[in-house]
């Protein structure tokens, strides 16, 4: 079984019309809280997000930025881990 099977079948399944109307965490307000739903890419980062916390189904909070911007800190199951923006815009949550 190759990695990518592996990691496949720990995945949520996430319900299209989710996806389809969802938005990326770094638009995410500070302050706001949404449900995560994916990632916009299968690949090595998406999997690194996942072993992290992030998610399908599991809440994400956005709480500060830095001042010019990047990178962004959010909270994801209790725990503050702070993302650059592009990594935090592979990361989907519902609108």
């Amino acid at each position: 079984m190759t990695l990518v099977e592996l990691f496949a079948g720990r995945r949520c399944a996430t319900a299209r019309h989710l996806v389809e109307r969802s938005t990326t965490l770094d638009a995410l307000p500070v302050g706001d809280a949404r449900t995560l739903v994916g990632f916009d890419h299968d690949d090595v980062v998406a999997r690194r997000l996942f072993d992290l916390g992030f998610t399908p189904g599991e809440r994400v909070e956005r709480l500060r930025s830095a001042p010019l911007g990047d990178p962004l800190m959010f909270r994801v199951g209790g725990v503050e881990i702070v993302l650059r923006r592009e990594q935090a815009r592979r990361v989907l949550v519902a609108a």
